[in-house]
């Protein structure tokens, strides 16, 4: 019988956390590992039946390196690691699904080392099914000692090695915690953002942009960094099909428009700070 790991990073996720766990259950191992919670995650976990261990990364926190220290420090014995975020939740069907899939990978000497798996997006009570592109793919699934992650915040497989999907969708509450919540973590990310767009604008080099993963697509918003707020509102809103999606459509493609501003205003911000200029 294939054995699967079940992780989950966390951070201060006490509201979430259970759900994602029960929802790992049928997992052989279960891992949490936190970055330094300050509320009653780690008791949670453990009162769920998983291993707790603490990393705090150096610097900022990047996803890609944070899975990949669970999967060489974790200490899993499972053939397969399979990672949720603590605001996610596999249904039974998206379980029954990935047990099938590793069943028939394990029969198979040429089957993939990785799989990538797709969320239904959730957003005040609605699935953005259009707004969020859906089908969506995320790398979730891992053979232990085959396969790792690359790409940072926006985390991806490395190019090259064989990679399947798992359409059955796993569950993703991303504004469960609220606005604030979000708010925070796109800042985060729009400073990652802006710090990948101007190490490029400065060297050319676009290695500077991380992943290889939608390279063309990152170099293009890369040099019309000015137009993203615009370009990304058209593209949830209009090319994707958000205005279908009611009120909820249209308050994500803001908002999601409203993190690109915030790209904008600081890459301008560090590009006069790079130039001895006023803010």
């Amino acid at each position: 019988m294939t054995s699967v790991a079940g992780v989950v990073l966390t951070l201060n996720e006490q509201r979430d956390l259970p759900r994602a766990l029960a929802s790992l259950a049928w997992c052989q191992e279960l891992l949490v590992l936190d970055s330094g919670s300050s509320d009653r995650t780690l008791e949670l976990a453990q009162a769920a039946g998983a291993r707790v261990l603490l990393h705090r990364p150096e610097g900022r926190f990047l996803i890609s390196e944070q899975r990949n220290w669970a999967l060489t420090h974790g200490g899993l014995g499972s053939d397969w690691v399979l990672f949720l975020d603590a605001d996610e939740e596999l249904s039974p069907r998206a379980a029954a699904a990935i047990q099938a899939a590793l069943a028939a990978a394990a029969a198979d000497p040429s089957a993939p080392v990785g799989f990538e798996l797709t969320p239904r997006y959730w957003f005040l009570g609605r699935w953005l099914r259009y707004t969020q592109g859906y089908p969506n793919w995320h790398p979730r699934l891992v053979r232990r000692g085959r396969m790792g992650f690359e790409g940072g915040v926006w985390e991806s497989f490395p190019s090259g090695r064989r990679v399947g999907r798992i359409a059955e969708p796993y569950e993703h509450y991303a504004f469960s915690k609220g606005i604030d919540d979000w708010l925070e973590r796109h800042r985060r990310y729009a400073d990652w953002e802006a710090e990948r767009i101007c190490s490029y604008l400065g060297s050319g080099d676009s290695r500077s942009l991380g992943t290889r993963r939608l390279l063309r697509l990152r170099l293009l918003t890369a040099r019309l960094w000015p137009l993203r707020p615009a370009l990304r509102f058209s593209q949830k809103y209009l090319l994707q099909g958000g205005l279908l999606e009611g009120w909820q459509g249209l308050l994500f493609a803001l908002l999601m428009a409203s993190y690109d501003l915030i790209t904008v205003v600081k890459v301008i911000e560090r590009r006069r700070q790079d130039q001895g200029l006023p803010l």
